[in-house]
């Protein structure tokens, strides 16, 4: 800045002097050319203009040796790491006063690329002070711990991800979790990094404890990253390890992150469960595991136990009004519901408690679910919702990969239909939940338009296609339905359709036209011929 000023003040001075020399010159006659006197005038370097104008270009000749210089020396430092093949040759260049951030990153995750590839051992260099001083230019902040990647998430937070994903197969398993755990508190979705940590997670022969376990899921269910290889691994090591557990907490971690994640594996619930059932522990942990039992549509071996605890009405003892809701839902999911626990939730004042938690014009999608449930149970007498009210009218949204899923199966269905009017999409249930598409067909497979009378006619079927996407599958399982899909698809049927279900692995969009309307045809067969 000192350096501009004084350009500044020095340029207005060189424009002056110049200004003032050619005003005295207009009024000179033309120098003989043997005598330069005139010019001896100008440029006489003892005046004291002279001397600024010489010294502001001095001043600039610094700058730009000084800028010269850093730029070489920022290459030199850049060819030493392009050439290093030793420890060595990268730790020595901690002691350059003018290397960057950049260049310490390139020096470190060329030292985890030797330490992966054998060519170093980690423990040649970990505890060196100029490797801990290339992490400290890193993270900003000092290391000061024997091992010095125990605060990666720090360095992970400020470099690149591809560059940080080389370190992790270079740290212990205990850091990864660290590491993992850091980028959910930051709620920070690095697909590079995610897939890099739970490869190397995956893999790893160590054996999780029940805290690391409990960690990882949580860390998958906050940054929604259900990778099947890594929940496989610490499904199988907490199957082996949670009967040693007397943590409660610990146990209601796992449950909520494994509904999160709509994790389905049957030996890890069973084992839960019977953790559960020899375990004092507070009710809003059974709460849960009854909530993730129906987000997974399964019932253990001992689910009685638990069910018990919800037989009668005991809103009371839960924690808030939406959590029984949960719970309400959970029970009409596994069947095991009553007339009470339909009457507690859709009755007027329950109603009106759970809309003064939610903004105007929104009605919780489960509360919609129970109402229906309730609509189509022949023997319940109790308050219903008014669909008319302005709260009930839902505007329910499909997700972008059933978006596709749904144009790749409408463009089979109009192959197979003769026209529009045979077909109908987004049948809004008022169930919370709506049909992707519907049509009438009789029982020689023929199209029925459905505007016409003939359509309710005995002997017409009334088909309702609803798709499966990723969204609506269980993690851990062979692509089971969740619960939410499997209660919807319940309610359809209730509605009078023949539902056919149509999962994502099944129907793909790279199958060609033919194939697809192909599973079609024979699908629909299969369903109406079912009693």
């Amino acid at each position: 800045m000192y350096i501009m000023m004084r350009w500044s003040r020095t340029s207005k001075q060189i424009i002056s002097v110049l200004r003032t020399q050619a005003s005295k010159m207009s009024n000179v006659k033309p120098a003989i050319p043997e005598e330069p006197k005139t010019i001896t005038k100008i440029s006489n370097t003892n005046s004291p203009t002279s001397s600024i104008v010489a010294a502001a270009f001095a001043s600039l000749k610094e700058i730009d040796t000084a800028k010269t210089i850093k730029k070489n020396v920022y290459y030199i430092i850049n060819n030493k790491i392009d050439n290093a093949n030793t420890i060595e040759d990268l730790l020595g260049l901690a002691d350059s006063s003018t290397l960057s951030k950049s260049q310490a990153l390139k020096a470190v995750s060329m030292l985890a690329d030797w330490a992966t590839t054998g060519k170093a051992k980690l423990s040649d260099f970990e505890a060196d002070p100029r490797f801990l001083k290339l992490c400290r230019l890193l993270g900003k902040e000092n290391v000061g711990k024997e091992n010095t990647f125990s605060d990666l998430s720090t360095v992970l937070g400020i470099t690149g991800d591809d560059e940080a994903a080389k370190l992790i197969s270079s740290i212990s398993l205990p850091q990864m979790i660290k590491v993992l755990s850091t980028l959910a508190v930051k709620k920070k979705r690095s697909a590079t990094l995610m897939r890099s940590l739970a490869f190397n997670i995956g893999r790893c022969s160590e054996k999780l404890d029940i805290k690391q376990c409990a960690d990882i899921l949580y860390a998958l269910a906050v940054l929604n990253f259900p990778d099947e290889v890594l929940m496989e691994k610490v499904s199988a090591d907490l199957c082996s390890t949670i009967s040693t557990n007397d943590r409660p907490s610990v146990i209601g971690s796992i449950i909520t992150s494994m509904g999160i994640l709509r994790l389905r594996d049957t030996d890890l619930l069973e084992s839960i469960s019977s953790w559960l059932e020899n375990h004092e522990c507070k009710q809003h942990i059974l709460e849960s595991f009854l909530i993730t039992l129906a987000y997974v549509n399964y019932k253990t071996v001992n689910v009685d136990n638990i069910f018990k605890v919800f037989e009668n009405n005991k809103i009371d003892g839960v924690s808030n009004i939406n959590t029984w809701l949960d719970v309400v839902w959970s029970l009409i999911v596994l069947k095991r519901e009553s007339d009470d626990h339909l009457k507690s939730v859709l009755s007027p004042g329950f109603t009106k408690s759970v809309l003064n938690l939610k903004d105007i014009g929104i009605i919780p999608i489960k509360l919609l679910n129970v109402n229906g449930y309730a609509t189509t149970k022949t023997q319940y007498k109790g308050p219903l919702l008014d669909l008319n009210s302005d709260y009930c009218q839902v505007k329910l949204m499909r997700s972008k990969d059933k978006q596709a899923l749904m144009v790749s199966m409408m463009d089979a269905l109009s192959t197979m239909l003769p026209s529009i009017n045979y077909v109908k999409t987004d049948v809004n249930t008022n169930f919370g939940f709506i049909i992707d598409a519907e049509c009438s067909i009789d029982s020689k497979l023929n199209p029925i338009p459905l505007d016409s009378t003939t359509s309710s006619k005995a002997g017409i079927h009334k088909i309702a296609f609803m798709l499966t996407g990723f969204h609506d599958t269980c993690r851990g399982c062979h692509n089971e339905p969740n619960g939410i899909s499997v209660l919807n698809t319940q309610l359809a049927k209730s509605l009078g359709y023949k539902v056919l279900s149509i999962p994502y692995t099944e129907f793909g969009l790279r199958d060609t036209l033919v194939n697809r309307v192909k599973y079609l045809k024979e699908n629909i067969k299969l369903l109406i011929n079912e009693p």
